[in-house]
């Protein structure tokens, strides 16, 4: 007598199921619409295995959720490793299923699968805001991901409403400044959004008025930048009392220093005015402080003396300097 043993992969109808018994989500991708791919069943949370997985699976998580089609597949746990079961293995759509569940798929629970092959997909409705090229990630070019693609805000109508959406949104404290001028350069890749109009009372950037993404009548010459009063703190260190000392600038977390390249009394009266110091008496160079430790975070500062804060005056990027802390800048304030 012979045997044919035939493996059959089950059709797994939705309609077995309320959506009370059967949920999908994307974890830990900085949005609802990227992460691993999450499934509630049996109540209790688990995942996906990659084994089989590919655009068209994707598609459908992404079109279920609401969150576009989707632009990146990836497997290995890139969104990190669960500890949940791992519900679903072999799961192959046709692309016409509303739900995944509805797709072809080893039996629930059933699989051959570790959780570093957890999938994890992102959908074009991805959306996320950064400052680029600042001094810390509270200043910068604005940039927003988009259909898998970081790209630009364009600084028609930009004021300080759309400011403070983006200063909240970041959790970056008030609005300080807009800069229409290239401050942080010019970005690349597409300019995502044009003539933005927000009332201040959005939580996100996306949620205000604009034209259509991807619409605009703008070149990166244009991109807007945004400064906030978040993490940006000045310090000085080693003086008589907090109104001398060496300049010290927190910076990712990280207090640095700042070059004598260039430092005069005008720049020391901006520190002064920024630390409520009064009037500053003399500009230090060459370490009189003392030598600072860790990064030099400005060099060939050019402040006009009236700027509200240090930061605002012209200066090499961000952490490029060619100096050593021989050359830590100090200042002499009034008010000791």
């Amino acid at each position: 007598i012979h045997f044919k043993l035939v493996h059959v992969i089950p059709s797994i109808k939705v309609s077995s199921f309320s959506t009370e018994d059967v949920q999908i989500r994307l974890m830990d991708g900085g949005s609802s619409c990227a992460g691993r791919v999450e499934i509630y069943y049996n109540g209790t949370w688990g995942t996906v295995c990659d084994d089989s997985w590919g655009s068209i699976e994707s598609n459908v998580v992404c079109k279920q959720l609401g969150c576009g089609s989707a632009v990146h597949t990836t497997s290995a746990a890139t969104c990190g490793r669960a500890s949940a079961p791992v519900w679903l293995d072999d799961v192959r759509c046709s692309g016409k299923e509303s739900a995944l569940w509805e797709c072809p798929s080893s039996p629930w629970g059933q699989h051959d699968c570790y959780h570093k092959e957890d999938v994890s997909i992102v959908c074009e409705e991805h959306k996320m805001l950064r400052l680029a090229n600042g001094l810390h990630s509270c200043e910068g070019r604005v940039e927003v991901f988009y259909n898998g693609t970081w790209g630009t805000v364009c600084s028609d109508s930009m004021g300080i409403d759309e400011a403070e959406v983006i200063c909240k949104q970041l959790d970056c404290g008030k609005s300080l400044e807009v800069e229409y001028d290239g401050k942080f350069d010019e970005g690349s890749g597409p300019i995502w959004l044009d003539d933005m109009e927000c009332n201040s009372n959005e939580s996100f950037l996306w949620q205000c008025s604009s034209r259509p993404w991807g619409e605009h009548n703008c070149v990166h010459s244009e991109d807007v930048g945004v400064m906030c009063s978040g993490r940006q703190e000045l310090r000085l260190v080693g003086g008589s009392s907090i109104c001398s000392g060496r300049v010290e600038i927190l910076s990712n977390n990280t207090w640095g220093t700042v070059c004598d390249d260039s430092w005069d009394i005008r720049e020391a009266s901006v520190v002064c005015r920024q630390l409520d110091c009064g009037p500053a008496v003399r500009a230090v160079g060459q370490a009189g402080f003392g030598k600072g430790a860790g990064q030099i975070w400005l060099d060939e500062l050019h402040c006009r003396g009236s700027e509200s804060f240090l930061w605002d005056c012209v200066s090499s990027s961000a952490g490029q300097s060619d100096c050593l802390h021989k050359e830590d800048a100090g200042v002499v304030c009034s008010e000791l």
